[in-house]
């Protein structure tokens, strides 16, 4: 089974007095990447959700964003002593008649008020509501990672059975080579012994067969194939192997000749190239 690195999840938690939302996004990354969106959490909490989230996803960039709906509790306190030594400069001087003071008045002075805002602790909920997210992201990924199962499947079939035409056609691409090469020959009227026709043609078919990257290109398939199989696939493990693949198949595609069956190594190329890109989406 695969799992597409794209995904979004959300979890919510409620108490009594509070809500608390978290939104996970994830998009494609060689390794796993996490940050921090809004609300600024404790330290001890974000290590809690990058712990989480790196035991759960092999590779991936994430952006978590917390939302809560708890109103911040203020406190207010006033410095008597400064009020004080206020009051006393200011019926000292001749320029304040009128000592009416008002909290307007106040709050500009520095030292006069305080004002302290308190924050409640969200971790708990919090914990809660990025257990569900994580979960519902899982889902998510896991769902994007079936469409692209199937896309890479398609692809996949497509190339086993252009494989089993080209094998079945390697030995007619031989006899075509030989044919040509001939024809050359007489085109040309080049006047040469049997022993050096016969050893031209020992060079074209050694340099011209194909038989060991149809051998590596099979067994690349059965390896593709065999990744379906499992639970966990991992998309750098595909990769790996569909740069092999390319490999192959350029070399295929190079030593082929006949039109229709060049053609067809070439076609076998671009899909090779279709499924890297697939891959790149897959954890």
């Amino acid at each position: 089974m695969f799992y597409s690195m794209t995904g979004y999840g959300t979890g919510q938690a409620i108490s009594k007095k509070m809500e608390v939302l978290c939104e996970i996004k994830s998009v494609n990354n060689r390794f796993v990447d996490i940050s921090f969106r809004g609300y600024s959490l404790p330290n001890d909490f974000e290590e809690y959700i990058k712990i989480q989230l790196k035991k759960k996803f092999l590779r991936g960039s994430f952006e978590v964003k917390i939302h809560d709906n708890f109103q911040s509790e203020h406190s207010y306190e006033l410095n008597q002593e400064s009020i004080r030594n206020l009051k006393s400069t200011l019926k000292a001087s001749k320029d304040f008649k009128n000592l009416n003071l008002k909290l307007s008045d106040l709050r500009d002075i520095p030292g006069l008020l305080t004002v302290r805002s308190s924050k409640k602790d969200i971790s708990p909920l919090g914990k809660k509501a990025l257990n569900i997210a994580i979960k519902n992201l899982v889902e998510s990924r896991a769902k994007e990672g079936q469409k692209i199962e199937k896309i890479i499947i398609a692809k996949t079939l497509f190339l086993k059975n252009a494989h089993q035409k080209l094998s079945r056609s390697a030995p007619s691409l031989l006899k075509h080579r030989v044919k040509t090469i001939k024809n050359k020959f007489i085109q040309k009227y080049i006047d040469i012994n049997k022993d050096e026709i016969a050893n031209e043609l020992s060079n074209v078919a050694l340099k011209h067969d194909i038989a060991e990257e149809l051998e590596r290109i099979s067994f690349h398939i059965e390896s593709l194939n065999k990744l379906f199989k499992l639970k966990n696939a991992h998309g750098k493990k595909m990769d790996f192997i569909l740069q092999e693949l390319f490999r192959e198949v350029n070399t295929l595609s190079v030593k082929i000749e006949k039109p229709d069956l060049k053609d067809l190594a070439l076609t076998m190329k671009l899909k090779v190239e279709e499924l890297r890109e697939q891959a790149q989406n897959l954890e």
